[in-house]
């Protein structure tokens, strides 16, 4: 009966990894642009917490269920200036310097 039980926990277990893993394989993700007119070469952040951005010529921003918080100083320092809650693109360059996605 023992076994049964511990069979039964490591099953539960491993199904609740799954969904853990599975929703952090779908954060949010921010993608800049070194370019202004959303061209040139690009870098795409969905790690949740906060990151330094690299780019500043243009944004992409795909929601899937996280929000992100953006800063005009690296390191999220301060306060934040605008909250991405939705999809949105945007190809003028942006005085963003981080990014705080909040899972």
């Amino acid at each position: 009966m023992a076994s049964g039980k511990n069979s039964l926990y490591v099953l539960f277990m491993a199904l609740v990894l799954m969904a853990v893993v599975s929703e952090l394989a779908s954060a949010s993700s921010l993608r800049v642009y070194r370019l202004q007119g959303c061209s040139g070469e690009t870098q795409t952040y969905s790690r949740c917490g906060c990151t330094n951005l690299l780019y500043m010529g243009g944004y992409q921003f795909t929601y899937t269920g996280q929000t992100a918080r953006m800063y005009n100083t690296g390191n999220c320092l301060g306060s934040g200036v605008f909250t991405l809650t939705g999809n949105a693109r945007m190809c003028s360059p942006i005085g963003w310097r981080s990014i705080n996605i909040q899972c």
